[in-house]
């Protein structure tokens, strides 16, 4: 893999103000450091997909009455770089725009960006490989890229337990830059949110649809849809300690000659749905993990993620017994035993230093993990997987350093993975679609 150097201004809004995409807010430093502070409200790791905003700043904003505006946001994207002293560019310009009904009962939204771009050749293999610009759409053209992004949204909250969301967007589960349970790599799906805060506890449920795009990208009228129902529980247990439980099942609209549809039995949001999936006799493709986020001491944090696809217990402990203790006479390392782990650590106005923020993390997941018998009941959407980029059969190390001051932000990151590929007539478990 050849590196380049590129200076990027990415998602620039002309007015710098509001950061309107989705990854963009959730990767903002004040967000993240209100979050993850022990005090804080928001103790769920299920990100909202937009930002509470002031309107006080900005010149592109319309009032309709003291409870009521919208901001419009327009975005330009420039990107220049070189790799073997030839240039790579994008060029993408699109408009945001946030608005607010009643400020504390109504919200909406909507976000699309069109960008022709070139790519460094480690990422265009990526997409290459996978036909599709991660968290847009299929890919198209040879010397430039086209491709568009969308997104939209309208929020109720109804009180202070409930709070009702409808949109076309992603989500992410999770206080890292990964995230191994539900991420927003993958292209924007159609969703109902609803979210549920009482006591300690703050409980949401995620209906969502899909496309299965494997080997017809680009005809439309081959897409097979599918859908997920996912749940995720977050219980503040002290100032300190934060405990996630995750479920989400995947399934396909059309089996062979029969039309399935959204199933209705998967819409009960308290329920489990791995008894839900034996009682109409189906084989779905049903995912169980863990999210757990310490702070110990104030703007130091450590979180970690369990995801459990398929596994038997005897053999996880021949794992675990092989990487404390390696020896040829331990058997381990049996292929359906699909799992992944993720230990993070993140620390805010680090050494302090105001504004500066640093992390660590370590990603690992199993082969085959997210795979599924049918490509149509695999994790994923338009053939990116909805929690790692990578797939499966892969470790990975991430390290970031981030200054930002008042409306400028640097950004320096290293990420170094190692992952398996199939050779011809293997499957090494790398592509979860297959």
């Amino acid at each position: 893999m050849k590196l380049g150097l590129a200076i990027l201004f990415s998602l620039f809004s002309l007015c710098m103000f509001s950061q309107i995409v989705n990854e963009s807010a959730r990767g903002s430093y004040e967000y993240q450091k209100r979050i993850y502070q022990k005090e804080s409200k928001d103790y769920t790791a299920l990100k909202t997909s937009f930002l509470d905003t002031s309107f006080q700043k900005s010149p592109l904003r319309l009032l309709i009455n003291q409870k009521s505006q919208i901001l419009f946001t327009p975005l330009l994207e420039v990107s220049s770089g070189f790799q073997n002293k030839d240039e790579k560019n994008v060029l993408g310009f699109g408009l945001g725009a946030d608005v607010k009904f009643n400020r504390k009962k109504w919200n909406a939204g909507f976000t699309y960006l069109r960008q022709n771009a070139q790519y460094m050749s480690y990422q265009d293999n990526y997409i290459q490989q996978n036909n599709v610009l991660p968290g847009t759409n299929v890919a198209s053209g040879k010397n430039y890229i086209t491709s568009d992004y969308l997104s939209a949204f309208v929020n109720y909250r109804a009180n202070k337990i409930f709070d009702f969301e409808l949109g076309y967007g992603r989500n992410f589960i999770g206080d890292g830059y990964r995230s191994l349970l539900l991420s927003d790599a993958a292209n924007a799906s159609p969703y109902l949110k609803i979210t549920t805060k009482f006591w300690k506890l703050q409980y949401s449920s995620i209906l969502a649809g899909h496309q299965n795009i494997y080997n017809v990208e680009g005809e439309n009228s081959l897409y097979q849809k599918k859908y997920t129902a996912t749940h995720y529980l977050a219980w503040k247990a002290s100032k300190s300690l934060t405990i996630g439980l995750f479920e989400t099942i995947v399934w396909q609209a059309k089996e062979g000659n029969y039309t399935r549809g959204f199933d209705p039995n998967y819409a009960n949001p308290v329920i489990f749905y791995r008894p839900v999936e034996f009682s109409v006799g189906s084989s779905d493709n049903a995912l169980v993990g863990l999210n757990v986020k310490i702070t110990p001491f104030k703007n130091h944090v450590f979180y970690s993620q369990l995801i459990f696809d398929e596994f038997l217990l005897e053999q996880i402990k021949a794992d675990f017994n092989q990487f404390r203790k390696p020896d040829e006479d331990i058997r381990s390392g049996w292929w359906a035993n699909k799992y992944g782990v993720q230990l993070g650590w993140t620390a805010f106005d680090f050494f302090k230093v105001a504004g500066l923020q640093v992390r660590l993390e370590f990603n690992l997941v199993r082969p085959y993990t997210y795979a599924h018998s049918s490509s149509t009941q695999a994790y994923s959407n338009y053939n990116i997987s909805l929690a790692h980029p990578l797939g499966a059969n892969f470790h990975e190390l991430v390290s970031r350093l981030e200054y930002t001051k008042d409306r400028w932000r640097v950004k320096l990151q290293y990420n170094q993975s190692r992952k398996g590929f199939s050779g011809f007539g293997e499957n090494l478990g790398e592509n979860i679609q297959v």
